[in-house]
């Protein structure tokens, strides 16, 4: 049983176990397996009702717990994979076998994940069977991709967004593209009264490029409606959960941002489109340009553990980034001392309302 209301403090979430307790022992159903995050809050369940431990396929213990695909360790809380690298020879059956095996519905290991469907695409472009040997550059890639699976088992990511004394909740939101493939992220940026800022990964989601080549800006444009419909996901999921004073959703195409600027009408068909895809839900005030984008290279990348982590740790975990935004396109700006080394003028953030107000 899972509760997916988070209670806001630690008497709330006694309450609520005493609740449903109760409610079970109505049918004579006692509740075992307990695990939790807050030790006080199992305080009084005893011992060998508790789950410390889970049983794992291969016999050994593991002191994590799977949840919904993920394994969840409840003494850091954290989030991690367990995922066994490939000993098959590479052909497209075993490539697609493979990407199914991953179980990443928040797209946490999205920048290694796209790598295996680019290079699905292209054996499709090849012509190459099911079953046939590929190339031996693709088969390079393919172990380079397999080697870098036994490593996410050091991969950890923080599941809470809350941190205590928080003054401050902002959604960061970053879209970058190459030639073969397209992303986004979203982050949340928390500020304590002590001055401490910490940033969590939320989700993240990549696509492959269609086969139809289309110019790079467009690719961008199909990237800045991926973090647009990612943004108003996360939105609609923690309004009610979190107070978010800012929204900053970055991009480091001037290109895209002057589309955004002007009405839809004055675009052809497929920049008309996705422009007013993307105005009907944000207001284009919610959109700045960054210069260094950290998502930059990295879809598709040689991707390995630490390219991973730089994504798990956004770059605006230090830093005035929050009310010092970046430069809109078309304005010129250097960076100076005290402003995001990221970011150009400054600009003041805009209230939550005013985004729903343009929803």
């Amino acid at each position: 049983m899972h509760r997916p209301e988070t209670p806001a403090t630690l008497d709330e979430a006694l309450e609520a176990k005493a609740q449903i307790i109760e409610l079970l022992e109505l049918g004579h159903f006692q509740l075992r397996k307990w695990a939790s995050n807050i030790p006080e809050l199992l305080s009084d369940i005893p011992q060998e009702e508790c789950l410390l431990s889970s049983k794992t396929f291969t016999g050994h213990d593991s002191c994590s717990l799977k949840v919904l695909g993920l394994k969840w360790e409840p003494t850091t809380d954290t989030f991690s994979f367990d995922v066994k690298s490939s000993i098959r020879p590479c052909t497209k059956r075993v490539i697609l076998s493979e990407i199914a095996k991953i179980f990443d519905p928040l797209g946490f290991l999205a920048p290694l994940t796209i790598k295996a469907k680019c290079l699905l695409q292209r054996l499709w472009l090849l012509g190459i069977d099911w079953d046939s040997d590929p190339p031996e550059d693709v088969n390079s890639v393919w172990e380079t991709f397999c080697n870098q699976l036994s490593i996410l088992k050091d991969l950890r990511i923080p599941r809470c967004m809350t941190i205590n004394n928080t003054l401050t909740y902002e959604l960061h939101g970053f879209c970058d593209s190459s030639e073969l493939a397209y992303g986004a992220v979203i982050y949340i940026r928390v500020s304590t009264a002590d001055g401490l800022t910490q940033t969590r990964l939320v989700c993240a989601k990549a696509r492959v490029a269609p086969i139809k080549k289309i110019s790079l800006p467009r690719l961008e444009l199909c990237a800045a409606v991926l973090l647009t419909n990612l943004a108003k996901f996360v939105l609609d999921t923690y309004l009610t959960k979190l107070t978010l004073h800012a929204i900053y959703l970055w991009s480091d195409s001037t290109v895209v941002l002057s589309w955004l600027r002007s009405h839809s009408s004055r675009w052809t068909t497929f920049v008309a489109n996705r422009v007013g895809h993307i105005q009907d839900i944000f207001s284009t005030e919610l959109l700045y340009r960054i210069r260094l984008n950290p998502l930059e290279g990295l879809f598709p990348a040689d991707t390995d553990l630490i390219i991973i982590n730089l994504c798990v740790k956004c770059p605006l975990s230090a830093g005035r980034a929050g009310g010092q935004a970046g430069r809109r396109a078309g304005r010129r700006a250097s960076c100076q001392g005290g402003r995001c080394p990221r970011c150009g003028t400054p600009v003041i953030g805009l209230d939550i309302r005013m985004m729903i107000s343009h929803s």
